[in-house]
């Protein structure tokens, strides 16, 4: 019923301002044939018409300037609001055990957070420089050398011919080496180089959206009756509705998207660990990407195995592909179970929206695509329940 009085009213002042505007503007450019007494009323309509239309015209200037002032944070603003969501069960566990002190539970969240993510990025940034500082040094004593290839990789399937010719030529004659392929190591050295910038960039992002999150979950109330507030001035009486399915879908992708990847990396990497797959710390962190972006990790997966094959024993082996393959397909298992738990948003509206929403903005994406698709899931049932009899 507020719908149909919401739209009824919306119709009816649509109409009458669009009268009244072709009204005026017809009074206003043919004054000499209405009478002198209509025309001075209907004059002041016009210029008070006017008048409001830059002033309209001032406010969207306004919203268009604090828009452009706040871009810069927009980003971090929005995974505060991810992170705040998703750790706001944890949230209200900590509330219970201090005492339902929220700006004290919100710090020690935040410290908490913020120490799982500087303490790594420092360590590796230390590892990194000094391992640069060694390259350096050994460029300039001119010590550095290549180490000539193991013998299984010429026996690698398709490439392992040609990685080992080309790991010999940098063996026997690096300057060689590095003039005949100096485009291929420069392309190399500048993606590096974008890779740690960004690395930096995205790891100070995370820290302001942390400190954010924290803000947010210190207030939670006041910002979950603000959510309210803004959605039911735009929706209506649905506004709570929409804000509280927000949350679960935010919830969802987390535990659906996220959650299965880190079940998936588990599988995967045990595999790789056991098996004592070389390298196996970085194809573990490439299978977590790849699961986050809902790429199939069996991509991955299945070169690992053809490659322990060449290494292991026929029953190692066989045990080994066993795993990789049930680990590599266990999303197709997990993501039903965990994505679109509990909600009354099909989980096709939900997998939609992070798939689409991550190509379209990354990372983000995946869990903006799926608020925004939800969100229009709903504004579309609200539509559909609508009975255009009632409305005419």
């Amino acid at each position: 019923m507020d719908l149909k009085f919401e739209k009824d009213n919306f119709i009816y002042y649509t109409k009458y301002r669009i009268s009244t505007i072709c009204l005026n503007s017809f009074a206003l450019f043919n004054h000499k044939n209405i009478p002198m007494d209509n025309l001075k009323p209907r004059k002041d309509y016009v210029s008070g018409n006017i008048e409001s239309l830059i002033k309209t015209a001032l406010i969207f200037f306004v919203i268009y300037a604090c828009f452009l002032i706040f871009k810069p944070f927009l980003i971090p603003v929005v995974w505060a609001i991810i992170i705040a969501v998703a750790v706001y069960p944890i949230h209200l566990k900590l509330m219970k055990l201090m005492r339902n002190k929220s700006g004290l539970a919100a710090a020690a969240i935040s410290l908490i957070l913020l120490a799982i993510l500087i303490v790594p990025t420092i360590m590796f940034m230390d590892s990194l420089i000094v391992s640069i500082q060694d390259l350096a040094d050994q460029l300039k004593g001119d010590t550095f050398s290549v180490p000539p290839p193991p013998d299984s990789v010429g026996e690698w399937p398709v490439v392992g011919k040609s990685i080992e010719g080309t790991w010999l030529f940098f063996t026997n004659n690096l300057t060689a080496a590095i003039e005949k392929f100096k485009p291929q190591i420069l392309s190399i050295g500048e993606w590096l180089l974008s890779a740690i910038s960004g690395l930096v960039g995205g790891v100070f992002i995370f820290i302001i959206s942390i400190i954010i999150a924290g803000v947010f979950l210190s207030n939670s109330g006041g910002t979950y009756k603000l959510a309210i507030n803004i959605f039911s001035r735009l929706v209506g009486s649905k506004g709570k509705e929409m804000v509280d399915n927000s949350k679960k879908t935010i919830s969802s992708v987390v535990n659906g998207v996220i959650g299965t990847a880190l079940i998936q990396t588990i599988i995967v990497s045990a595999g790789f660990f056991v098996a004592d797959v070389p390298g196996a710390p970085v194809l573990s962190v490439v299978v977590l990407f790849m699961a986050i972006v809902q790429i199939p990790v069996i991509l991955v997966v299945l070169p690992v195995i053809i490659y322990m094959f060449t290494i292991m024993s026929g029953t190692g082996a066989t045990l080994f592909a066993l795993w990789s393959i049930l680990g590599g397909l266990s999303d197709n298992f997990f993501k039903p179970m965990l994505l679109g738990r509990g909600m009354q948003i099909p989980m096709l509206v939900i997998l939609i929206g992070s798939i689409g929403g991550m190509m379209l903005m990354g990372i983000t994406g995946l869990f903006i695509g799926a608020v925004v698709l939800s969100l229009g899931y709903q504004l579309f049932q609200i539509w559909s329940e609508i009975d255009p009899v009632e409305n005419q």
